[in-house]
């Protein structure tokens, strides 16, 4: 049993259009996902593809909520939600009993559509989530690819967020 790979950062910003553009128009990197944040109705969650499978998450304030809300990043460090790491959705009832084994509270699993997560604090206070995709890419697809095959297909559907039939779908359509 072992972690994957990082999946992503998870930061707090202050102004959704800015963060876009910088992160698109200036670094190059593509939005996989726009949609609402799961545990915080007031912001919305952006997910951007830095390449080779690796993702910057974003919450920042959905139109409406006052960016001012928000407090700016300190000098020299900034917020970070948490870190997410890549693992077997087979592997993860091993993982809980490996964190309760080492006295880790831990929350979980949380059902994120298409994922199960696992989440609990590291020895910094600073948040893990153990990710594990419901329906695992398969080898040498893109996750980039599928996470921006099932955005489309969840917006078609009118859904709020994207779910495992949107990422077998994604899945089929993208299989040669």
């Amino acid at each position: 049993m072992h972690t994957l790979r990082i999946s992503h950062p998870a930061i707090s910003g202050r102004n959704a259009e800015a963060t876009i553009h910088f992160y698109t128009r200036v670094l190059g990197m593509e939005l996989v996902l726009r949609q609402p944040n799961l545990d915080y109705e007031p912001e919305e969650h952006l997910f951007f593809h830095v390449g080779n499978d690796n993702f910057i998450a974003y919450f920042v304030p959905r139109p409406g909520v006052d960016p001012a809300s928000y407090p700016e990043a300190q000098g020299g460090s900034g917020h970070m939600d948490h870190v997410a790491l890549d693992v077997s959705l087979a592997d993860l009832p091993a993982w809980e009993q490996r964190l309760r084994e080492g006295g880790v509270d831990y929350e979980g699993p949380v059902d994120r559509g298409y994922e199960r997560s696992l989440y609990f604090k590291d020895p910094n206070n600073v948040t893990v989530e153990l990710l594990a995709w419901i329906t695992e890419p398969p080898a040498g697809m893109p996750q980039a690819a599928i996470i921006k095959r099932a955005q489309a297909l969840r917006e078609a559907r009118g859904a709020a967020f994207i779910e495992d039939q949107d990422v077998r779908r994604a899945i089929a359509e993208l299989s040669p």
